[in-house]
């Protein structure tokens, strides 16, 4: 008997599962929620079932923030106790101890091996990339680019094997903040949406056949309130599946 833990997911958060895009015979998920740091629960819950913990899978992440701030101190104690066999205490610790500004997820996720390498196209004004060490000593490469250009350039030069795809819609946006969002945040055109989202573009048939696992924070604050974050959330839907996300009967556009 499945127990109903099995299940569970964090408050407020969604997800469909579909075939492999690349029309493998495999099922992945695709995950929607608005606080950003709750895609350390998926990618938590991806690698341990999938049996990826020693390879686990390279992050490609699309965000106007860089969202790499290193853990420390308590939250370090705090990760080495989590028990990671236990979805409920996952969703709890998503809520309650990584850090509410949803910067801090990515680099808690590689201190447990959740992530492999990190790829992040950013907005922000960052530092240049660098390296991070995990509970086990083990170094992740974090690359970060102001291109899905750069970041292709890149990606055809490495021997990565599977990836989770990781997009804050925040990234479809541009806001004279330092900080993003704000006052006078406004959208990227439609256009360029779907060009960054087209199924056969470079990027998307390169993630496409390493795909573990697709996370989508809408981050409406930062994306200038709910209706541009929804406006996005149609425009990801629009572009890579045949019917709404989350609908009943939804599939890949491009494997129609």
């Amino acid at each position: 008997m499945i127990e109903h833990d099995e299940y569970l997911l964090p408050p407020g958060c969604k997800s469909s599962i579909f075939v492999h895009p690349s029309g493998v015979d495999e099922a992945v998920e695709v995950a929607l929620f608005q606080d950003h740091r709750f895609a350390f629960f998926f990618w938590s819950i991806w690698t341990r079932e999938f049996g990826l913990e020693d390879n686990p899978p390279a992050l490609v992440s699309l965000d106007w923030h860089e969202d790499l701030a290193a853990p420390g101190g308590k939250e370090l104690d705090e990760l080495r106790a989590l028990d990671r066999s236990d979805r409920r205490a996952i969703s709890l610790f998503c809520w309650e101890k990584l850090n509410p500004l949803n910067d801090g997820h990515i680099l808690a996720a590689a201190y447990l091996n959740l992530i492999g390498d990190i790829y992040v196209v950013r907005k922000q004004v960052p530092g240049d990339g660098h390296s991070f060490e995990d509970s086990n000593g083990q170094s992740h490469s974090i690359r970060c680019f102001e291109t899905t250009e750069g970041l292709m350039a890149e990606l055809k030069e490495t021997k990565v094997e599977r990836v989770f795809f990781d997009i804050d819609l925040d990234y479809f946006t541009e806001s004279p903040n330092l900080c993003g969002g704000g006052e006078g945040v406004t959208l990227v055109s439609d256009d360029s949406v779907r060009t960054t989202l087209d199924p056969a573009s470079e990027l998307l048939s390169w993630v496409f056949e390493r795909f573990a696992g697709m996370t989508i924070a809408t981050e409406p604050e930062f994306c200038g309130g709910l209706i541009n974050s929804n406006h996005l959330v149609s425009l990801l839907s629009e572009s890579l599946f045949n019917s709404q996300l989350l609908a009943d009967g939804a599939t890949w556009k491009h494997l129609e």
